[in-house]
């Protein structure tokens, strides 16, 4: 459910109005988590490691009600009770991708079976945006993460598009990789900084490795 900030009292107006009119009011960061025992977890029971991190990331956010807010078509802001993700499926060796919406559920096996199916059903030959589409509504309701399992990367900057930020969060996870003995995954993200500070971006990666480890 939408619902409107009444901007007078709400707490992060300061913030918000403070970075509104910057000609970049998004914050990117790059933090590593570490995941070793998602990726254990998923081995043993012959699951998709990619799914036990998506649902760690969409977890969080639905945790983290600053993850939550956003700029609506008549420029209000406005927060949702909870949010599903976009994530972009390859479909194709020459890497062809299809975009996917995975729908929150707060019970991972009940995430894991309907994102499972959800992948299954894919057309490789459709239109790779249709979950994308407005059509006759805003799509706000939504985080979108990417993945690229095979690269390993220290920063990440997304696209926007709009001058005040993107309609939601983008993220991209990367390539895990051992050091020290630990597995560790690099998570990129870019977010109206009106929304949201160093203490929620703490937060977020601290939630999201406490499911992953």
């Amino acid at each position: 459910m939408k619902h409107i900030i009444d901007i007078k009292t709400w707490e992060r107006r300061n913030n918000y109005e403070f970075f509104l009119g910057f000609q970049n009011p998004t914050i990117s960061i790059t933090s590593e988590v570490e995941c070793g025992g998602a990726k254990a977890r998923a081995k043993a029971a012959g699951q998709s490691f990619f799914l036990h991190y998506v649902y760690a990331v969409l977890r969080a956010v639905n945790e983290i009600k600053e993850f939550r807010f956003r700029i609506d078509a008549d420029k209000q802001v406005a927060y949702y009770d909870t949010v599903d993700m976009l994530s972009p499926i390859k479909v194709g060796e020459n890497g062809r991708f299809f975009t996917v919406r995975f729908p929150w559920h707060a019970d991972f096996e009940t995430f894991y079976t309907e994102a499972k199916a959800i992948i299954a059903a894919i057309d490789p030959d459709g239109d790779p945006y249709t979950a994308e589409q407005k059509g006759k509504g805003e799509l706000l309701d939504v985080i979108l993460l990417s993945a690229t399992p095979d690269l390993y990367f220290t920063s990440l900057t997304c696209t926007q598009e709009h001058r005040h930020g993107s309609n939601y969060p983008l993220m991209n996870a990367g390539k895990a990789i051992t050091r020290e003995g630990k597995l560790v995954m690099p998570i990129a993200m870019t977010i109206h900084h009106g929304f949201v500070d160093g203490h929620h971006l703490s937060l977020f990666y601290k939630k999201v490795e406490e499911w992953l480890k």
